[in-house]
Order: structure tokens, then C-alpha cells, then sequence
């Protein structure tokens, strides 16, 4: 066989398989795009950030694409271009590494969700409302009114508490009575709490005898509610209501 055709036929051969890692980079280029933007949709993430993100992930497997026609055609060039990447990714890396630590974290709270938007957390002495989650920084807006900025980081390597995780939250007052009156039950307490409607009837009201001094008994009656607030207040009203001799205040 001539020279001339084994070249052809090698460049034909080669060029086919090309064709085919083009389309096969075109076709999984667009499913993970869409998985991408999916994904970080379900993560409530901004609809800016979600394009944005998405078009990288495609970009980037078009990319991979490229460089795999380039194997294709030349070893060295292939070579060559993959030292300039890591190069160029070194420099990256160590420049921007605190912003890539906050961005990979971002990502993580987006996938994991360990707290949501309109979820109310504590991290680091910071409480407060979600507000947004951002790839960088997450922003909570405190009780009085202050804007907290946290970088996503911080949730990788600290305790952070969800208070709004779950339904109901406990809460307890106590109520003081003579030592002298019959011990009440609680029985007693949880029917005059299941007048309050914020106060959730499972699990159950309890009530604890603490202590007793000074011819006083101390009660620590807890029970579960949305509102934990609102709920004890509603509930001291009731308990002062029925034991007007005792004194009844939060715990």
C-alpha cells in the first residue's frame, strides 16, 4: 500500500473518531447542563447563578471535548496543553484559594441543605433568618434587625444549629406554689394547656418538681409548640388564671 493512501486512510480514521467525540462532547455537554441548572434549581439558587453555573459545566465538557480531538490528532499537542492547564490551575488555585474554599461550600450547603432559605440558624454566636445563599457567602438577618454575612466555609467546619429545622420547639415556664397545697399532677397541667391552642398536644406537656424551699415548691412544666413565644405567654396566662396563688413566669 502506497505511502500516500495509509496516510489518508490513517487521517480519514482519525477524523472519524473526531466527528464522533465532537457529537458525544455536544450531547453530554447538554445533559449536564441541565442537570446542573436542575440540580441548583431544586437548591433554590438565584436564576442568574443557576444560567451562570449551568453554561460553565457545559463549557467545561465542550472543553474536554476539544482537547480530546486534539489526542486525536497529535499526542504532543495534547501534551502540551494539559501541562498549561495544570500550570495555569496551580497559579489559580493557590491565588484564589480561600474564594474556591467558600465556593466549593456554597455548593455543598446548596446539594446537602442543611438549612434553607426562611430557616432561622445559629452558627459561630450569629443567629438569624436565612435571607439568601450565595457560592460564597450566606446571609442571615439577626432579630434586631442586623445583616450577618457568613462565609459558606464556616459551615464546613462549625456546629451550626437549625432552630427552625423541626415543627415544634419545647418551651417551659415555671410555676411556684406552697409547699402546703397538694402536689398537682400532670394531668391537671395539660388540661388547662390544651386550652391553648399553640401549644401542640404530642408530645405530651410534662411536669417536673425541681425543687422546694422556703415553704415553696418549684414546677418546670414543658411543653412543644410552633411558636415558642407566643405559646409560653399564652400559656402563663392560663396557668396564673387557674393557680392564682402561685406565681407563674418563663423559664
Amino acid at each position: 500500500m502506497p505511502v500516500e493512501s495509509a496516510l489518508v486512510i490513517d487521517y480519514a480514521t482519525r477524523t472519524i473518531w473526531a466527528l464522533l467525540v465532537v457529537v458525544a462532547a455536544l450531547l453530554v455537554a447538554r445533559a449536564v447542563r441541565r442537570a446542573a441548572m436542575r440540580m441548583l434549581a431544586r437548591g433554590r439558587a438565584q436564576a442568574n447563578v443557576t444560567i451562570l453555573l449551568g453554561n460553565l459545566a457545559q463549557v467545561l465538557v465542550i472543553v474536554l471535548g476539544i482537547l480530546g480531538v486534539l489526542a486525536i490528532y497529535t499526542r504532543d499537542a495534547f501534551g502540551w496543553i494539559l501541562t498549561s492547564f495544570s500550570v495555569i490551575g496551580l497559579v489559580v488555585g493557590l491565588s484564589l484559594q480561600d474564594i474556591l474554599k467558600n465556593f466549593f461550600a456554597g455548593v455543598w450547603v446548596l446539594v446537602e441543605r442543611p438549612f434553607r432559605i426562611g430557616d432561622t440558624i445559629s452558627v459561630m454566636g450569629e443567629s438569624g433568618t436565612v435571607e439568601e445563599i450565595a457560592f460564597r457567602t450566606t446571609m442571615l438577618k439577626t432579630a434586631d434587625g442586623r445583616e450577618v454575612i457568613v462565609p459558606n466555609a464556616v459551615f464546613m467546619t462549625s456546629a451550626v444549629t437549625n432552630i427552625t429545622r423541626f415543627p415544634t420547639r419545647r418551651a417551659t415556664v415555671w410555676l411556684i406554689l406552697d409547699d402546703a397545697q397538694k402536689p398537682i399532677g400532670a394531668d391537671a397541667i395539660r388540661e388547662e394547656l390544651a386550652k391553648v391552642p399553640s401549644v401542640a398536644p404530642e408530645p405530651k406537656p410534662t411536669v417536673e418538681l425541681r425543687s422546694v424551699s422556703e415553704g415553696k415548691a418549684h414546677y418546670l412544666v414543658a411543653f412543644w409548640a410552633a411558636d415558642r413565644d407566643a405559646a409560653a405567654s399564652a400559656a402563663i396566662s392560663v396557668l396564673r388564671a387557674q393557680f392564682p396563688q402561685g406565681e407563674v413566669h418563663g423559664a
